[in-house]
Formats: structure tokens, C-alpha cells, sequence
């Protein structure tokens, strides 16, 4: 049996049960992809998640996410974003899509793969 990836199975925990909120409330999956040439980028995203040329990505900070969790219900965020900042470097967000849109939290791991959660979000 092959040795589970240690950063992959916090991720995992850390975002077990927990919903994103927006006009639906979608799970956190976490992943890992293998590295590129620095820090995530569009076309690391791209690439990687499979998105088509015409499809929109944006870019946004940690930060910039946070904000639209709820002040209330951001509480059972904490631990993941402690794990995101403990295992992963470089961390961004990407948006990918218009109105049903793939959320990627993404950073580089200390071996060089990019890793994160993703999430689904509605935004009409």
C-alpha cells in the first residue's frame, strides 16, 4: 500500500465537513498536482484543473476570500487556513468560471507540488 501524502491527509481533516458559503454551500475537496516553475499561477491552474483557453480565471488573495465568509461563520475556517499557511507557500486564490464557478486555493508545497482545497460557489 503506498504511503499516504502527509500534507495532502491534513488538508483533508482540516477541511472535512466544512461548506463553503454562497448560493450553494459546497464541501472542500483538497488535492495535489505536481509543481512547475515557481509560485501558482493562471496557467499552473489551467493546466492542471483542465480549464479551457476561454474559460475565466481570476486571481484573488487569501485574503480577498476570507472576506466573503461571514464573520460568524468563519470560525470553522480557522484550522484549514492554519494548515494552508503551515504547509503551503505562495498561497492564491483562482476563480474559474462565471456564475458556477471552481474555487482553487492553492500553494506550493515544501517538495515543489502545488497543493490546496477547491470548492464550488454560485455567484449571480
Amino acid at each position: 500500500m503506498a504511503k499516504q501524502d502527509p500534507v495532502l491527509k491534513e488538508l483533508r481533516s482540516a477541511a472535512k465537513g466544512l461548506l463553503f458559503p454562497s448560493e450553494t454551500d459546497a464541501p472542500l475537496e483538497a488535492f495535489a498536482w505536481p509543481g512547475g516553475d515557481g509560485p501558482p499561477d493562471e496557467a499552473a491552474v489551467r493546466a492542471n484543473a483542465k480549464v479551457d483557453a476561454e474559460v475565466p480565471v481570476e486571481r484573488l488573495t487569501l485574503a480577498d476570500l476570507t472576506r466573503t465568509i461571514p464573520d460568524e461563520g468563519r470560525g470553522p475556517f480557522l484550522p484549514l487556513f492554519a494548515v494552508l499557511a503551515h504547509h503551503l507557500s505562495g498561497a492564491a486564490v483562482f476563480k474559474v468560471g462565471e456564475t458556477e464557478i471552481d474555487v482553487y486555493i492553492v500553494g506550493r508545497t515544501t517538495d515543489g507540488r502545488y497543493a490546496g482545497v477547491k470548492t464550488k460557489v454560485v455567484e449571480t
